[in-house]
């Protein structure tokens, strides 16, 4: 029997073994922890190359199967999961009513995607962020032979040929720039597997042997392909369907992300009176930058004028090609993980597990980057730390926005937001002590807001020697972040168009060439993921100012950030009563 052949066998017995808690009678009430690792075990089936993520050894081998019956199959699973949980949510103690949130939530955003979005008739990019990712973990975690990392390939080859003939067949309709984005994205991973695809794998079998691989490669590159063009020329002339996707949709999806607690109008007003704010912070931030620099000689130009005047200065301060920025980025991972031990910051557990590099170019987050962390089923794996990426054959004023962009200063704070004691961290810890619901279902306001406050947590504790022009990147940053919850409303409730998003994102949220650019495409494309930053850094600044309150003389940041942290990434609300159950505990 072939490896494959053992393979599907193996998924096979295990689907016939799962337990069925939805067919649990009354009697025998089921516990949420029977639930949530039943429907884990489901959802690794369903979405296999997230569960190799989060480190499922076996779900290398398979690939996303979005066959009418599966969908149909995983939806009903959900319902069911919304009629279980509310009746058995309100008596729970703390800590399974926390799981049971997180779950319910997680039920409804997957009912969402499939009847709401609908999503394999309308979401072309959905298949190209799939498509596009197939590879990324299997290539760079550490998890499988190089015999099985070939095997592994050759499964997900078949995968995306079945995938791309699913969406030639079922695509109808979708957004013209999510649209665009997805034949883009299509092209750009048609042309890995056909090139460095097969570079990389050339050594892990017999040449013999990796014919196969090649011959597969060759032709999912050329079914890719044919699914770009089909989307190019059938489905993009004919989308009828709005960039925007309506207030209702967008209030929907914010009530459920939130759990009913904010509205669009709601969060536009909360973010534009941050936008206020954070514009007089800086304003102060320049002054106090002017007069270090100038020896408090009287400033001769206007507030607007020596705040443009301190940005570009902060913006010259910076590389200006891929290898100068990927070693930056090495350096300053190391110099802050150092500050937050010496700092008594946080528990940094040892071994450090990175693998920083820039983005790939086939990868639908190139431009952003990102933190792709290890999972709950292989914790001492990498995490992978993509850094924004434009190539060094870029036209000159590309390049020179990018850099301007990254400067060293932002960075600095980037380094704090990604890796200590941000995202990285973050998840490091989490994993050592938190569920695994709460480290596969992450709520997104604790993971950007953490990363966000970790920028304020590093400045106050010394980070950058107080230089003014990095605490002016942060609040630039604040700024931005800002900007962006509140161009998400306008775009998606209030129907504002790309250039009036451009026109309100550079002059009232100064924000930089490079995420300006990016910006429109990002609102379009996340827009409920971007009102998080914002959100979760305020819930996090009222949270410590209420521990501070609560314990007195005996609050430490370590004590607060090792409980914060160790609770994993659950909704921000349930951690104070987390942290006063620790304190009760100890």
């Amino acid at each position: 029997m072939s490896r494959l052949l053992v393979f599907q066998r193996s998924r096979l017995l295990l689907l016939l073994s799962l337990p069925f808690f939805f067919a649990t009678s009354c009697a025998e009430k089921p516990t949420v922890d029977s639930i949530a690792n039943d429907y884990i075990m489901r959802w690794a089936d369903f979405y296999p190359s997230r569960a190799y993520g989060e480190g499922v050894k076996s779900a290398a081998f398979h690939f996303e199967d979005f066959s009418k019956d599966r969908v149909i199959n995983w939806v009903q699973l959900n319902k069911s999961l919304t009629d279980i949980l509310p009746k058995i949510l309100p008596e729970l103690p703390l800590n399974q009513k926390i799981d049971a949130r997180i779950l319910l939530r997680q039920a409804i955003m997957e009912i969402e995607t499939w009847e709401q979005d609908q999503t394999l008739r309308q979401q072309p990019q959905r298949y190209a962020e799939v498509i596009s990712q197939s590879l990324t973990y299997i290539l760079v975690r550490g998890l499988l032979t190089d015999q099985e990392k070939f095997d592994a390939t050759l499964a997900r080859m078949k995968g995306i040929q079945m995938l791309s003939q699913l969406g030639m067949q079922t695509l109808k309709e979708g957004r013209p720039e999510r649209t665009r984005s997805a034949v883009r994205i299509l092209k750009q991973a048609a042309t890995f597997y056909e090139g460095n695809l097969l570079k990389i794998s050339r050594n892990w079998v017999p040449d013999a042997e990796h014919a196969s691989l090649e011959a597969a490669a060759l032709k999912t590159a050329a079914i890719v392909r044919e699914f770009a063009g089909h989307i190019e020329n059938t489905i993009l002339p004919n989308v009828s369907m709005s960039d925007s996707s309506g207030s209702e949709d967008y209030a929907r999806k914010l009530a459920i992300l939130t759990e009913g607690r904010l509205t669009p109008e709601q969060l536009a007003h909360m973010a534009l009176t941050e936008i206020d704010l954070v514009r007089e912070l800086m304003s102060a931030q320049v002054l106090k930058w002017w007069d270090a620099s100038q020896g408090y000689s009287e400033k001769a130009v206007s507030d607007r004028e020596l705040l443009d005047m301190a940005l570009r200065t902060m913006e010259a301060d910076r590389v200006d090609n891929s290898q100068d920025f990927l070693t930056l980025f090495t350096d300053l991972t190391a110099k802050a993980e150092q500050f937050v031990i010496k700092h008594n910051i946080a528990e940094v557990p040892k071994p450090t597990t990175l693998y920083t590099a820039l983005s790939p170019a086939h990868f639908s987050g190139a431009a952003v980057g990102g933190v792709y962390s290890a999972g709950p089923f292989s914790p001492n794996s990498d995490t992978l730390f993509y850094l924004p990426f434009v190539s060094d054959a870029s036209p000159r004023t590309q390049k020179e926005g990018f850099y301007r962009s990254f400067n060293n200063h932002f960075n600095m704070m980037i380094t704090a937001h990604e890796m200590f004691p941000g995202h990285y961290l973050q998840a490091k810890v989490a994993l050592g002590h938190a569920s695994k619901i709460r480290t596969i279902f992450t709520d997104g306001s604790y993971v950007e807001g953490w990363g966000s406050f970790s920028e304020i947590l590093m400045l106050d504790a010394g980070w950058a020697e107080d230089n003014t022009l990095t605490r002016l990147a942060h609040l630039r940053k604040r700024l931005e972040n800002a900007t962006r919850a509140y161009t998400s409303v306008m775009v998606h409730a209030e129907g504002w168009d790309k250039d009036k998003l451009l026109a309100f994102a550079t002059t009232r949220g100064l924000l930089a060439p490079q995420f300006a650019t990016n910006l429109w495409s990002r609102v379009i494309h996340t827009p409920h993921q971007l009102p998080t930053y914002f959100l979760g850094f305020h819930d996090f600044e009222e949270l410590i100012r209420a521990e501070q309150v609560r314990l007195g003389d005996a609050f430490t940041i370590r004590g607060f950030v090792d409980g914060v942290l160790q609770a994993g990434a659950i909704p921000i609300d349930a951690l104070g009563a987390v942290l006063q159950q620790d304190n009760k505990l100890n």
